[in-house]
């Protein structure tokens, strides 16, 4: 019995509501079946009145709602005119054009009647009329103003999001319609669609915060993706939420002015009007909390960026940055160079058959003698990689009191000038060392260094090592220098200091 009930319950009782829930697509399948064939004799029959609805329909939302302006007929027809010789590839004369858009105006507007929608009723056992217009009109001054009704709007959105545009700002704009035509069932269904829209750009926000925790790159693309698509609407859309709390308060007062006529219509009305205002003031509360959010995240994000700065350059291998370079590419001969290190291992080990019978005339002692623990002191644990970064923290101390000294007597040097000073204080091995291009690789991370207890930017991870330099005796002489790196184009000459490194010539200036 429960399920027979719920299943009469689908059929009859919901029937009314699904089919006032169709309404709105009846008129562009009528609509759909108009034929140009009349006019030209045929030959302009290829005239697809669908396309031309959707496209009339775009131009009043962008007309109406971001450029808050009702349309004229002239305003019409000119984007019409357009629209027929641009995507149709038809060019009429002046007089044949006139005829075709008013006959198109004509029957989008129905000849100035609502389109009926017929359906049966089997709660009352009746046929029902339902009326829909697509395009409303008032004048003013004199003057006929054209604008998409609520229905066209919410038409229009349920086949497609606006692409590039706020899709809370236009299902604002539809709830501002309901508002003025006092449809406020229908304008909480509005904001609850709203609220729904803000909980995805949550989703997304929290799903950016997780990329840019696992992968720094990704995590930046993905939020400017957000920011582009998602939050650069906040300011307007926050403007829309205050117009409409203007307007349910006005219908609120219109509806207290009438309380003396109907009683019980003013306490059902103010009780839609309430609950639309309710819903209002979550959405608007929802949509505050993620402006502050996001402010959040942009925070965190060039936090992650600077962090991200300074350790770029730090040797390490992240293999599952590997893995997506190789996914990305679509190149698996690069998973070689993963394979090989792992197939020079020497894992075969063997055993002395002499060891045997050992083992099997082992006999254990009947009394276990107690095991001696012995404290070791603590000793710090020193990994490879802190190794290799003090090792260059000390290499970076030598060079660069090299180059400050240099700069100190000359002004002005070139890289050239920098390696016959350092080949002459420490000889040509130090070209076969590493750190002395790692040094070069992080000087040239950015142009201009100020060697000052109180420059502590840090922007480049050469700017910490040097931080460390400035409380040491043998660069006191230095302090308050500042110098510049002028890095120049593709015709500088290439300085080969080993049959097998070579390096880019610069110039660096004391200013």
């Amino acid at each position: 019995m429960p399920q027979e009930h719920v299943l009469v319950n689908d059929i009859i009782t919901d029937h009314r509501e699904r089919m006032l829930n169709l309404k709105k697509y009846y008129p562009f399948f009528k609509l759909s079946e108009t034929s140009f064939s009349w006019f030209k004799e045929g030959a302009f029959e290829s005239l697809d009145m669908g396309y031309i609805l959707m496209a009339v329909l775009r131009f009043f939302i962008e007309e109406n709602n971001f450029k808050e302006q009702d349309v004229t007929y002239n305003r019409y027809a000119e984007f019409m005119g357009a629209c027929i010789r641009r995507d149709f590839g038809i060019v009429l004369d002046e007089q044949d054009n006139k005829v075709l858009v008013d006959y198109i105006f004509d029957k989008l507007k129905n000849d100035g009647k609502p389109f009926t929608f017929e359906y049966y009723d089997p709660v009352e056992r009746v046929k029902k009329m339902s009326r829909v217009k697509l395009l409303e009109s008032r004048i003013q001054d004199g003057t006929v103003w054209y604008s998409i009704s609520s229905d066209g709007i919410e038409f229009y959105l349920d086949t497609k999001e606006i692409k590039d545009e706020s899709k809370i700002s236009v299902e604002q704009l539809l709830l501002e319609k309901m508002i003025r035509s006092e449809d406020f069932k229908g304008g909480t269904q509005v904001v609850q669609r709203i609220n729904q829209e803000v909980e995805r750009l949550w989703y997304r926000k929290n799903k950016v915060i997780e990329l840019l925790t696992t992968d720094v790159f990704a995590g930046v693309e993905a939020y400017e993706h957000f920011f582009d698509t998602g939050i650069k609407w906040f300011e307007e859309e926050q403007k829309l939420f205050n117009k409409n709390r203007e307007l349910i308060e006005a219908a609120l007062k219109r509806a207290e002015g009438e309380k003396v006529k109907d009683v019980t219509q003013f306490y059902r009305t103010a009780n839609e009007i309430y609950r639309l205002d309710t819903e209002l003031k979550v959405a608007m509360n929802n949509h505050s909390e993620l402006l502050k959010a996001c402010t959040e995240l942009g925070i965190k994000t060039d936090e992650v960026i600077r962090k991200a700065k300074l350790s770029r350059l730090r040797s390490r291998f992240d293999f599952i940055s590997m893995r997506d370079s190789i996914v990305k590419n679509d190149n698996r001969d690069m998973l070689w160079h993963l394979v090989e290190p792992f197939l020079a291992l020497k894992i075969n080990k063997r055993m002395d058959l002499s060891k045997i019978e050992d083992l099997l005339s082992y006999r254990p002692e009947q009394k276990e003698a107690p095991e001696k623990v012995v404290v070791m002191p603590e000793q710090d644990i020193v990994f490879e990689d802190e190794l290799a970064d003090i090792r260059f923290r000390g290499n970076s101390e030598t060079l660069f009191l090299i180059l400050l000294r240099l700069l100190k007597e000359k002004r002005e040097i070139t890289l050239t000038d920098y390696n016959d000073k350092v080949r002459a204080l420490l000889g040509d091995t130090v070209f076969t060392n590493g750190d002395y291009y790692a040094f070069l690789v992080h000087l040239c991370g950015k142009k201009d260094y100020h060697f000052s207890e109180g420059d502590a930017t840090q922007e480049t991870f050469l700017d910490e090592v040097i931080k460390e330099f400035v409380m040491k005796p043998n660069f006191e002489p230095f302090l308050g220098m500042r110098f510049t790196l002028e890095l120049a184009g593709g015709d500088t000459k290439e300085l080969w200091l080993n049959e097998y490194a070579s390096v880019t010539d610069f110039t660096i200036r004391v200013i």
